[in-house]
């Protein structure tokens, strides 16, 4: 819209009547007044949490987590989140746990738990968030559990992750340390070697040698 305020000057030039340019600046005027009132609670909020700071300066290093996530998350579980014992019990709460449809490590259940829907919610935009997220630990796993329960269990797998560090970071008061797209299982390397070495062999060609093919000259 803004690129295109020439274009649409233009276009509405001498062609709104009076009524409809009033309806119109009414409007405008309400869109004024909700980002004044938005305004003023996020410093009424900001003032709230002063003394937390040091705690969301720690969440939003967490990818996926903004200034306005951290405070959200504070204002629901407290700064230390000392009413859950453990990060399993913290995550039950919130009902993103995984589902009884379990196999193998692999959730077949997309149906959400019943727990906290508001904060659910949020850590579900957290890890859709953080998803977007280039070269971190949650986007590299959400790439990982993509192709073996879809995008939005695998997202649901990362909102879970999320809420244990989450309650690690406030429970324990650590500092999230990013290490970058988890390496892949070696025993799943395996498995896919294995495979491609039999599609190969199918297809009339030996591995081996064409490992040997492409293998560097030795000096």
């Amino acid at each position: 819209m803004r690129t295109k305020e020439r274009q649409l000057k233009e276009a509405l030039a001498g062609k709104l009547e009076p009524g409809y340019q009033l309806l119109l600046q009414q409007d405008l005027e309400q869109v004024e007044l909700m980002w004044r009132q938005m305004g003023e609670i996020n410093n009424a909020l900001a003032l709230a949490m002063k003394d937390h700071t040091a705690t969301l300066v720690r969440l939003t290093k967490i990818p996926g987590v903004d200034l306005a996530a951290a405070q959200e998350l504070v204002a629901e579980i407290g700064p230390s989140a000392a009413t859950f014992a453990t990060a399993e019990q913290f995550a039950s709460w919130v009902g993103v746990c995984p589902g009884s449809q379990e196999s193998a490590g692999v959730c077949y259940s997309h149906r959400s738990a019943k727990g906290n829907r508001y904060l659910r919610r949020l850590l579900c935009q957290i890890a859709w968030a953080a998803t977007h997220t280039k070269d971190t630990f949650f986007a590299g796993l959400f790439a990982r559990w993509k192709p073996k329960i879809e995008a939005q269990g695998a997202a649901w797998a990362v909102a879970h992750r999320i809420a244990k560090v989450v309650w690690l970071l406030l429970q324990e008061g650590v500092e999230y340390q990013e290490k970058g797209v988890a390496p892949a299982n070696p025993r799943t390397l395996v498995r896919k070697f294995r495979r491609l070495t039999q599609e190969l062999a199918r297809a009339g060609l030996d591995a081996k040698s064409l490992l040997d093919q492409a293998a560097p000259p030795t000096l």
